[in-house]
């Protein structure tokens, strides 16, 4: 019986991004669409949810499927754009930057 294996790296990535780990799963076990990766011996698993992209990396191991990573990104949005920076980082750095930008806007 085939198992589907979830990687250390692969729960960090998705706290850090802020990935619905059960987005992931569906994302595995049913794909809209499947690419080979060209810089690894493994393959895209794409599924769209909810207006994101969720793009799974799975290898196979015999009959197993490994989970290395997965991300995700807004239907349309490329992923040079994207802040994958968890919510509160970004609100954090936000607060942080209003002052230095209060300051450089009186010189």
């Amino acid at each position: 019986m085939s198992k589907v294996i979830w990687t250390t790296h692969l729960r960090e990535r998705i706290k850090q991004r802020g990935l619905n780990p059960d987005w992931v799963d569906t994302a595995v076990r049913f794909p809209d669409e499947v690419q080979k990766s060209y810089t690894t011996n493994s393959h895209k698993h794409i599924k769209v949810i909810n207006g994101f992209k969720i793009v799974a990396a799975v290898k196979r191991q015999g009959s197993d499927w490994i989970i290395t990573s997965a991300w995700w990104n807004s239907v349309g949005t490329s992923t040079a754009t994207k802040d994958n920076r968890f919510f509160l980082e970004k609100w954090v750095d936000k607060i942080l930057r209003s002052p230095e930008s209060l300051l450089k806007s009186k010189k």
